[in-house]
């Protein structure tokens, strides 16, 4: 049986947890010479550490757990933290995003107007952080990436918008992700309270 394999991050910017859109890169680089769609990504806490990716959904200390088809084929696997420590950090600037979009706070919707040179998942995740914040500056509390639903995978440099569609009392944040007017996927933020 072949192992699994180790998947090295860096650190963006301040942070000392890797962030979500850098883990769905991690995937969609890494089966990238397969069709992917109908992707599912959950983030179940916190990643610090390099992760291992197992098959199946089984393991209960699982930090991330996707699902996705190859080919045709839908698979589940999971990402474990492992005891290899985060060795790099690179510099990261989300208003480098932000300054390309545009927000209609009536639609509830923030859109890009031009290619910003980042990934679709670092785009779409700074703009419904930022659609957030502007939403609801009143809300003290650090929003977190949880979930990704992502039903076929476009290039980095489409012109996406994002919609705020549901708020459950800012446990959980619903968004959809827009090319044009196709619905392509949603992605979900949760607030945690800052102590």
């Amino acid at each position: 049986m072949p192992s699994s394999p180790i998947f090295e991050f860096c650190y963006k910017g301040s942070r000392n947890y890797i962030q979500g859109a850098d883990i769905v890169s991690k995937i969609l680089e890494y089966y990238s010479d397969n069709n992917i769609s109908n992707l599912d990504v959950k983030f179940n806490s916190i990643v610090s550490t390099n992760l291992v990716l197992i098959e199946g959904l089984d393991c209960l200390e699982a930090k991330v757990n996707i699902g996705l088809e190859l080919n045709g084929e839908t698979n589940y696997m999971q990402f474990v933290e492992t005891s290899q420590k985060v060795k790099c950090r690179y510099e990261y600037d989300e208003n480098q995003i932000i300054d390309k979009t545009t927000v209609d706070e009536a639609l509830k919707q923030i859109s890009l107007s031009s290619v910003t040179g980042y990934t679709l998942c670092e785009n779409f995740v700074a703009m419904n952080k930022s659609l957030l914040q502007k939403l609801y500056p009143e809300k003290e509390g650090k929003w977190y990436f949880t979930r990704l639903i992502l039903d076929k995978i476009i290039d980095d440099d489409a012109l996406i918008s994002v919609r705020l569609i549901k708020n459950f009392n800012f446990r959980l944040t619903k968004s959809d992700i827009l090319l044009a007017e196709e619905v392509i996927g949603q992605i979900y933020f949760t607030m945690v309270k800052e102590e």
